[in-house]
C-alpha cells in the first residue's frame, strides 16, 4: 500500500482520471505542492492511518480522491487573502450585474424587449453576481460544518475543511494526520497536534457531516 500511494502522488499529474480519462488541471503551486507531498518521509505513514480509519469506517477512499480533494482543501484556503483584498470590488461588481440584468428585463414602451434574449442574459447576470456575493461573503460554512471567516487564516481554513471531511470518512479526528498535511500544503512546520486541535475547536460546530468519495 505505502508504495503504491507514493507512486500515485509521483504520477497524479500525468495519469488520467479513470472515470472520464482526462488529465488533472494543475497550476504551478498544485505542482510544488506534490512534489513536497511526494518527497515528504511521513507521507506513506500518514495516508495509511486514513486509509485503514477510514475502511475500518466503512468508507472508500481511493489515494486519487484523496489527492485531488486535499489539493482543493489548499486552493480554497489559500483564497482568503484574494477574498479579503478584492471583497468590495466583486461586491460593487456584483451590483453592476444587478443593474444591468434589471435594465435587460425591461420592455420598451410598445411591450417589446430590446434585446431578445434579454430575458436569459438577465438570468445569467444574476447568477454570476450572486457567485461574486458568494466567493466575499463574511463567513461561509466549509464542507457544510466549519465556520470561517475573512480573518481566518489560510492554514487554519485548511485544517478545518481537512478534518472535517476526514472525520466524515473515519469517524475519527486525524489530528496528527492534519497537522502532517498542513505543513506540507504550506510548506511552514511545527503544526502539531495541539495546535489542529485548538483550531478544530474554536469554531462553532453542528453535527459532522460525512462525504461519500467518488
Amino acid at each position: 500500500m505505502s508504495e503504491s500511494f507514493k507512486a500515485t502522488l509521483a504520477a497524479y499529474q500525468t495519469t488520467p482520471h479513470p472515470a472520464d480519462g482526462s488529465l488533472p488541471r494543475l497550476s504551478e503551486e498544485d505542482i510544488a505542492h506534490l512534489k513536497r507531498w511526494t518527497d515528504d518521509v511521513r507521507a506513506n505513514e500518514v495516508w495509511n492511518t486514513i486509509h485503514r480509519a477510514a475502511q475500518e469506517h466503512g468508507k472508500l477512499l481511493p489515494p486519487r480522491v484523496f489527492i485531488g480533494e486535499t489539493l482543493g482543501a489548499r486552493e480554497i484556503a489559500k483564497s482568503m487573502n484574494h477574498r479579503r483584498d478584492n471583497r468590495e470590488r466583486y461586491r460593487k461588481q456584483a451590483e453592476q450585474m444587478m443593474r444591468i440584468a434589471k435594465f435587460l428585463r425591461a420592455p420598451l414602451p410598445n411591450g417589446v424587449l430590446l434585446i431578445p434574449t434579454g430575458v436569459e442574459l438577465a438570468r445569467g447576470l444574476n447568477e454570476a453576481a450572486e457567485k461574486c456575493r458568494e466567493y466575499v461573503a463574511v463567513s461561509r460554512n466549509a464542507s457544510g460544518v466549519l465556520k470561517w471567516t475573512r480573518k481566518s487564516k489560510p492554514h487554519h481554513v485548511f485544517i478545518s475543511i481537512l478534518s472535517n471531511d476526514l472525520y466524515g470518512l473515519t469517524g475519527r479526528w486525524l489530528d496528527h494526520e492534519v497537522g502532517v498535511l498542513a505543513e506540507i500544503a504550506f510548506d511552514e512546520s511545527e503544526i502539531d497536534d495541539d495546535k489542529v486541535s485548538w483550531v478544530r475547536r474554536s469554531v462553532k460546530r453542528s453535527k459532522p457531516a460525512s462525504r461519500r468519495a467518488k
